[in-house]
């Protein structure tokens, strides 16, 4: 499908980005790629369910984005799922082509290339060649010689979604990873064509640095974010803010969060882009505690604003912060690297290191992927 993109000035693009209502790091890379793809000349049709354009600027930062965007909505349903589910996934193919009915003639569609931002699992069943951000692959149970009679009845019962996927995979021109991590498992495992394409950052000013530590994430399990909690109350002698986005699906999850603040402790709930920028320009100390995180936009946030990082060491967080902060394997250990790292603050190093993750950096690399689809 390479093949296909003989001219890549001024395309027609087809972004896909079916749950826009999120907010988070997916949904910020969507409207930042966006963006990037106006500056230089593409006309952008969106291709989502029906969500709050406004709100999805104002979060983000991107005042008036959709205005230069064609949006092509869809409704919602109640019933649909999680997003990766099947249920979801169903609805929204079902409710993409009887959108994507009324935009093409026949078989003929308005656009030159699709650029899923999202789950493979939404890709349109288009004849177009397909470009997509590349977080981590999906992992379902293989076929083999198990000795458990239950492990092969669930690979069996997971074989139409894996044949799914494996379709779906098949269709992708060009997979854009975002950290050599992600590169690592995707061309594993979906061996597709692959470059790595940092997602872009935010520079955020330095304040009035006090001895603050700041978590931000989207409320939701697999962040760890209760081990924040554990963390403060052994330092009271600091600050903690946790600045949680919340998920729909999630609020109670969010709501138990902040009720378990210990007194040093301070819940934020969808901050505005200012207050964010706001509290990681005073913060000494971001304090991240996802494993294996595919990227991690909000330590690269951190970082310029001179905060020292503590991380988690796996992932996206191990390439980004280097040597510039504390990279922990053990929770145990995190309490002494808070300390350090309050002594090291403000950090020029990590301010240097963030500006790599910048936004211009970001639009030259996705112009250099665009550049070469000519040939």
């Amino acid at each position: 499908m390479v093949s296909r993109w003989t001219n890549a000035s001024g395309m027609r693009v087809l972004v896909v980005h079916p749950v826009m209502g999120l907010l988070g790091g997916g949904e910020r890379l969507c409207c930042e790629t966006i963006r990037s793809l106006l500056s230089h000349g593409h006309e952008i049709t969106l291709l989502s369910e029906v969500f709050d354009p406004i709100k999805t600027e104002n979060f983000f930062g991107y005042r008036g984005l959709f205005d230069r965007v064609v949006l092509s909505l869809y409704p919602p349903s109640d019933r649909a799922g999680r997003v990766g589910t099947v249920s979801h996934m169903l609805h929204q193919v079902g409710a993409q082509n009887r959108t994507l009915q009324g935009l093409g003639n026949g078989h003929d569609f308005p656009f030159d290339l699709i650029f899923s931002t999202q789950e493979i699992g939404y890709i349109p069943d288009l004849a177009l060649p397909v470009i997509q951000w590349g977080y981590f692959p999906a992992s379902f149970p293989r076929l083999s010689r198990s000795r458990s009679a239950g492990a092969l009845a669930r690979a069996i019962r997971w074989l139409p979604l894996r044949m799914y996927y494996k379709r779906k995979v098949s269709r992708i021109g060009l997979v854009l990873a975002i950290s050599e991590y992600s590169k690592f498992h995707l061309d594993k495992e979906w061996n597709r064509p692959s470059v790595l394409v940092y997602p872009a950052c935010n520079m955020v000013d330095p304040g009035v640095k006090r001895a603050l530590v700041v978590t931000a994430a989207r409320a939701v399990p697999i962040k760890r974010l209760e081990l924040f909690w554990e963390i403060a109350r052994t330092r009271p002698q600091y600050e903690f803010a946790m600045l949680l986005t919340q998920d729909p699906h999630m609020v109670e999850y969010s709501n138990q969060l902040s009720k378990r603040a210990p007194s040093n402790g301070v819940t934020i709930f969808n901050p505005s882009k200012e207050a964010y920028h706001k509290l990681l320009g005073e913060a000494k100390v971001y304090l991240h505690l996802m494993q294996r995180e595919h990227f991690g936009i909000t330590v690269v946030e951190a970082m310029s604003a001179s905060c020292v990082p503590v991380v988690h060491d796996s992932g996206g967080p191990r390439e980004i912060v280097r040597q510039v902060g504390f990279r922990w394997q053990v929770a145990e250990d995190i309490p002494s690297m808070v300390d350090a790292a309050m002594k090291r603050s403000p950090s020029s190093e990590a301010r240097r290191r963030a500006q790599d993750f910048s936004v211009e950096k970001f639009d030259e690399r996705l112009s250099s992927v665009f550049g070469h689809l000519r040939a």
